[in-house]
């Protein structure tokens, strides 16, 4: 069946074709009956004129009332704009025999031409055989009349089949198109609990791009709420522990003796502290997924970054003891929102600060490249395992053989970040002799 057809190119080029096919076939028959009809009446004419070209019998015989038999209540015939005469050697002003005595055309020259006669153009042929000339003339206004009459009863029919043809269009096109329909409610039906990629074989051959395309939308779409809902998972488990933790200094304040209440007090404190910290990186690593390219992007300096990061983090490097300083600074600017980048370096540093040795050495470097500009955390700390490094980004992730506190969310917030901004982040132990962590945020330049 011609709408099963898996195209619709196909479809469309097939109706529409046989359609003007039918169309123009009908079309034509009805201009060949108009046609044959008119020229049925060209031939009476020339009968007629044919049938008066006969020597000494004039074509039209005066009445007293001043009318003739050729011209009922004096209206032109059509057999009187078409006039045949035959001039022999002998004649001088009017031809011996002519098909209508009342118009004396003047004797043409050979071949075509054109005349004037009584205010009116008249059309004419004129053939020399032998000691006379056959003359042939035709009104110009017969002529165009006649063009007239052809044309509009020649366009007559195509006029006639026009609705029909706009109809049997539209309809076709309804037909066509109706994959699409199908496939806009398919989409429609997607239920965002179980997201299911759409049919891609059951569509047409033009439609499986868009299709995939959606496939792949969903797939995307897919995997964000699986991350959603294993982030909102892992939240909940992160954020039991503490609040179950709080709950029990509470009871055991309410409970402690007099001379215990500050020792007690302190512990509930630095309790509510790790859990604002956590819940303050779980927003921060909601709105790094979000996207942070989005809000107010500029032409941030990182020279000027680092050194204010690295000036942040100073009590934290002297109250471990570490020397954290910066090797080389390149001038090089990223297009980034500047609180974004602040947090995205903070992190690392943070991290190499924390898990990085007490009392050892972390150095911050920016080199500009041809199209980027390279960040690098170096540390001298007891690095990490190999098999640990695959999962350094997953939330709530923390490497074995660490004790600092934390809640595992730096690295993934900072990778958060540094994909919304077309970025990449690394973390790989160093190959240059030592033990530590060599961590890499690469940007595009502004």
């Amino acid at each position: 069946m011609f709408f099963a057809a898996n195209s619709l190119h196909r479809r469309l080029s097939i109706a529409i074709g046989t359609l003007a096919v039918l169309v123009g076939l009908l079309g034509s028959l009805g201009t060949f009956l108009v046609v044959r009809s008119l020229a049925s009446e060209f031939s009476a004419s020339l009968r007629d004129a044919a049938a008066h070209v006969q020597t000494g019998v004039p074509h039209h015989a005066a009445e007293p009332s001043g009318k003739t038999n050729g011209e009922p209540n004096g209206v032109r015939l059509p057999s009187d704009d078409l006039v045949v005469q035959i001039w022999s050697a002998s004649d001088t002003v009017a031809p011996g025999r002519t098909s209508d005595p009342d118009i004396k055309l003047p004797r043409a020259q050979s071949g075509f031409s054109s005349i004037q006669y009584d205010g009116e153009s008249w059309d004419v042929f004129a053939l020399a055989t032998g000691d006379e000339q056959i003359q042939v003339a035709e009104s110009r206004s017969m002529r165009n009349r006649n063009a007239l009459r052809v044309a509009f009863w020649s366009l007559l029919p195509v006029l006639a089949l026009l609705p029909l043809l706009a109809l049997t269009i539209a309809v076709t096109v309804r037909l066509s198109l109706r994959p699409l329909e199908r496939v806009g409610r398919r989409a429609a039906k997607v239920d965002p609990h179980e997201l299911k990629p759409l049919d891609a074989q059951k569509a047409p051959v033009e439609l499986r791009p868009f299709v995939e395309s959606i496939n792949r939308m969903i797939e995307r779409l897919s995997q964000l709420v699986n991350t959603e809902r294993k982030f909102i998972a892992d939240a909940a488990h992160e954020l039991r522990s503490p609040i179950s933790a709080m709950q029990l200094q509470i009871d055991n304040l309410r409970d402690a003796p007099p001379d215990q209440y500050d020792e007690r007090f302190d512990e509930l404190r630095r309790g509510v502290a790790r859990t604002g910290s956590l819940v303050s990186q779980l927003l921060g690593l909601a709105r790094a997924e979000i996207g942070g390219a989005q809000r107010g992007v500029a032409d941030i300096a990182l020279p000027q970054l680092v050194t204010d990061v690295l000036a942040d983090l100073l009590p934290l490097a002297d109250a471990r003891g570490v020397d954290l300083g910066v090797e080389r600074l390149d001038d090089a600017s990223v297009r980034a929102t500047e609180g974004d980048m602040r947090v995205l370096v903070r992190n690392l540093v943070d991290n190499a600060v924390r898990y990085g040795r007490a009392g050892g050495r972390v150095d911050v470097t920016v080199r500009r490249e041809a199209q980027t500009a390279t960040i690098e955390v170096i540390d001298d700390g007891p690095g990490i395992a190999v098999a640990d490094l695959p999962h350094v980004f997953d939330r709530f992730f923390r490497a074995r053989g660490h004790d600092a506190e934390g809640s595992g969310l730096g690295l993934a917030i900072a990778q958060a970040l540094a994909q919304s901004y077309r970025a990449r982040v690394t973390l790989e132990n160093r190959t240059d002799g030592q033990t530590g962590i060599v961590a890499r945020i690469e940007l595009p330049l502004a």
